[in-house]
């Protein structure tokens, strides 16, 4: 196949995985941990605002945008949370200094009915009481980052927001339906019944797709 092909059929894929992702992540933890990773797109800067649950090591928000401002950093924030159960009655989420997310944790406080505490990882080392407890939760997702990288950097960048956005999905759903985690005694953040019988990745990524094709 051509590489156009494997972009178009790439395209299709993510558009039904992200139905999947959305249905099946599961709940989320009340600590979250959020980061950007930037990337090229028609030669200018893109971010992908990623966030993680820690204790299941669960990819629970992914979002892409041209901008590191409010409206992003809230798009990514309320969707970490969206699966935390309605009677939590808060939730930590850390980051680092990036002031886009100081907005976006007030907007979603006096729109939703659970509060929401905001940690500040800033630098690179200690300099700080909040830093030295949250940082190790900062480390978390800054290794997830590297993880994307790998899978983004041989793209050497995009042509259009499209590219980003479908490998950006299709992280998603292999991270956490496919890849076994260290941590988590190598089961995948979210198992589901439907592909524990299924021995190769390849027919898990079809049994995905099939599911994903019947959801509304």
């Amino acid at each position: 196949a051509s590489y156009q092909t494997v972009l178009n059929y790439s395209e299709m894929a993510a558009y039904h995985c992200h139905k999947f992702n959305m249905a099946h992540k599961g709940e989320a933890d009340t600590l979250q941990v959020g980061d950007e990773v930037y990337t090229k797109v028609a030669g200018r800067n893109w971010y992908a605002f990623l966030f993680l649950s820690p204790l299941r090591r669960k990819l629970t928000s992914y979002h892409c945008s041209p901008e590191r401002d409010e409206r992003a950093a809230t798009t990514a924030l309320k969707e970490a949370i969206r699966t935390i159960p309605k009677s939590t009655q808060e939730v930590t989420t850390v980051t680092d200094g990036l002031s886009s997310y100081v907005p976006a944790v007030h907007y979603i406080n006096r729109t939703e009915n659970m509060k929401l505490l905001h940690k500040q990882v800033i630098g690179l080392q200690n300099l700080d009481t909040e830093s030295e407890t949250y940082r190790p939760f900062k480390q978390m997702i800054e290794r997830l980052n590297r993880t994307f990288r790998f899978h983004t950097n041989p793209a050497s960048g995009f042509k259009e927001a499209n590219g980003l956005i479908s490998i950006t999905t299709l992280f998603a759903t292999h991270y956490n339906f496919l890849r076994p985690h260290e941590a988590l005694n190598f089961e995948v953040p979210c198992p589901l019944d439907q592909l524990k019988n299924i021995a190769t990745l390849q027919g898990k990524w079809a049994k995905i797709l099939h599911i994903a094709a019947s959801l509304t």
